[in-house]
């Protein structure tokens, strides 16, 4: 494949000065902790975190958060998304958000069955969507599987790493096209609870790259206020 378009339109001062900063992702988990695990205000803190960044990579008017959830239809039923930017009258790119805050053993395996049903449902009418996922996994729940002794932490971020890579050609039902894995410690103080700061970071830039360089791949007539590089 060649180089594939940049989304720099000349227009990257109208982009935020600066990206909000990592305490931001602190107190989206500190907001989460006291709510119901049914709650669905729960991760608002973080959507409206994501769409700032969104907006920091240039791409605004993303919707979802503390605005309210998005009905979107898929082909059997329609699901409420976290997350989600439409353009000219469709929805392009998509994020679902999870916290794994208990019975971490028992989650895990029925989220990723529910994930790829979820995932294929919206797919099936919409093929070129482009999809994120995002996990705030508690590592204080964290335990080692009877299985094979590796942690469910690391067998849950290995399984959906597996499962975002939905890149021309392979448009396979049921893939994502990037995930963010954040591990933190409800049992750390508040503002110190994300593990390894840096690590953190580095998928976040992942994460957001992937999504922003295969809607503007997908969408090309979507324009972003900064420079995109989606080479290598």
């Amino acid at each position: 494949m060649g180089r594939r378009p940049s989304g720099h339109t000349g227009s990257s001062s109208l982009a935020p000065k600066r990206p909000p900063p990592d305490s931001v992702l602190e107190q989206a988990i500190t907001s989460l902790l006291p709510h119901s695990p049914t709650s669905t205000k729960r991760l608002n803190a973080l959507a409206d975190y994501l769409k700032e960044l969104f907006e920091y990579e240039g791409l605004p008017n993303v919707k979802g958060g503390s605005g309210g959830e998005l009905q979107v239809p898929g082909l059997s039923r329609t699901k409420n998304w976290d997350v989600a930017y439409e353009f000219a009258g469709k929805f392009r790119l998509l994020v679902s958000l999870k916290s794994m805050l208990k019975n971490i053993s028992g989650s895990v395996p029925n989220r990723l069955d529910d994930l790829q049903g979820e995932i294929s449902n919206v797919q099936q009418l919409r093929p070129e969507i482009v999809i994120g996922y995002v996990v705030l996994f508690d590592m204080a729940q964290d335990s080692l599987r009877n299985e094979d002794r590796s942690r469910w932490s690391d067998y849950f971020e290995a399984a959906l790493l597996k499962m975002a890579i939905r890149r021309a050609p392979l448009w396979n039902q049921g893939l994502l096209e990037g995930l963010w894995f954040i591990r933190f410690d409800s049992r750390k103080p508040a503002g110190k609870r994300v593990f390894s700061r840096r690590d953190t970071a580095q998928a976040r830039q992942r994460f957001l790259k992937a999504l922003l360089c295969e809607l503007k791949l997908r969408e090309p007539a979507v324009q972003l206020l900064k420079e995109l590089d989606c080479a290598g």
